[in-house]
């Protein structure tokens, strides 16, 4: 199992920050490991839609989550479907910082199918933490 919680300081609007971390589909152009993503329906009514990503960190491996959101404060998920994980839980929050800049909590639970050490978890989990918040800078910054 690994859970973490980290805060990174993003610039841009907190409703520019929200749109651009919603904006899953592209996901494969800004985000280091992920290959694809496709946004479909959500199957929960209370959900905004499932999101299911193929990525390639060590190896490939794929998982759908159900996505929830409370516009623009709070996006979260949990695992629908996956080959690797049993669990994903997880969340954003935002908080504006003046007009330019939003603080963001991330918050992720995950427990892998079969036996992972948690030191190898752990490690990927924090070794793709500044590769995967630099790319989400870009991605806000290339949201309208």
């Amino acid at each position: 199992m690994a859970e973490l919680e980290t805060t990174h300081i993003f610039v841009g609007s907190k409703d520019r920050v929200f749109r651009g971390i919603s904006r899953f589909d592209q996901y494969p152009t800004y985000i280091p490991g992920v290959t694809k993503v496709e946004v479909g329906p959500a199957t929960n009514k209370e959900a905004n839609c499932l999101v299911r990503y193929e990525l390639n960190i060590i190896k490939s491996f794929f998982y759908t989550l159900e996505m929830f959101e409370k516009t623009p404060d709070r996006l979260w998920w949990s695992l629908k479907d996956s080959n690797l994980m049993k669990q994903n839980n997880g969340s954003w929050e935002f908080e504006a910082l003046g007009k330019d800049k939003t603080k963001a909590v991330y918050r992720l639970d995950i427990k892998f199918k079969g036996l992972v050490p948690s030191m190898i978890t752990d490690q990927i989990a924090k070794a793709n933490l500044p590769l995967m918040f630099g790319g989400f800078q870009k991605l806000i910054d290339n949201t309208p």
